[in-house]
């Protein structure tokens, strides 16, 4: 796996996490989650979420009143989404949604979203590395794990992109080796993990799964013009065996 150079990276990390929160706050918009009174803000100077992050969010199966753990949860679009939508639903649980996120522009976003949404008695806002994230629950503690990692491998192809952008898309700060271990660590048996990834990654990424006993169950194929560009993949910890393909329709 190829990564920034150790120099590169320290400049781009300090230079996330020195911003001052006015300067973070600065740029940001406003937009509606067309569910409710819902919404989500972002900042044009960070990475912003697409319709994949919305996509995932549709895929996850999980009740309001359960646990749920977030990883690289950017400004928390895909918890906060999901949350909207099973309450719009009749949902009406108030469980746990514990959300991880390494970036200080993207962690300021995701805790201003949780309080314009009034949720903050269900949403938990972490700002530290993954491999820290023990320090905050316990282990076979969670029934679902939501991640949209990092697709890439390397930032090459991200070079006019900014740093924010960068660290969420390519393998930089972290890699899906890591984000899978945390999830198998942090899930209870038969516990579900939800993601995104490559479809040409995903029998590299199938076996760094057993690694951490969580199988592949669901695999829905995301179409990109001609091509199957993406892959929204549900694994299960401890399960058998056996995967259903389908491919992803929109409603």
């Amino acid at each position: 796996m190829k990564l920034l150079n150790v120099s590169v990276l320290i400049a781009l990390l300090k230079k996330m996490t020195t911003f001052k929160y006015g300067e973070i706050m600065d740029d940001i918009r406003e937009d509606s989650l067309l569910i409710g009174d819902y919404k989500v803000y972002q900042n044009k100077n960070a990475y912003c979420f697409t319709s994949d992050s919305v996509r995932l969010s549709k895929f996850v199966n999980c009740k309001n009143s359960g646990k749920i753990l977030e990883l690289c949860a950017g400004c928390g679009i895909i918890s906060l989404h999901k949350f909207a939508e099973n309450e719009q639903k009749g949902d009406s649980g108030r469980g746990s949604f514990v959300l991880v996120e390494l970036q200080q522009i993207l962690y300021e976003l995701l805790k201003k979203n949780i309080e314009a949404n009034n949720l903050q008695d269900v949403f938990y806002a972490i700002n530290d590395d993954l491999k820290n994230i023990f320090n905050y629950i316990e282990k076979a503690s969670m029934d679902v794990v939501i991640c949209n990692p990092p697709y890439e491998k390397d930032c090459s192809g991200f070079k006019k992109q900014n740093e924010s952008e960068m660290i969420a898309r390519a393998e930089i700060t972290t890699n899906f080796d890591e984000i899978a271990k945390v999830a198998g660590l942090a899930l209870k048996f038969g516990g579900q993990f939800y993601f995104l990834c490559k479809s040409e990654r995903l029998f590299e990424i199938a076996n760094t799964l057993s690694k951490y006993d969580l199988k592949i169950k669901t695999v829905q194929f995301v179409t990109g013009g001609k091509r199957w560009r993406l892959c929204l993949v549900k694994a299960v910890k401890g399960a058998k065996e056996g995967v259903e393909f389908s491919v992803y329709k929109e409603c």
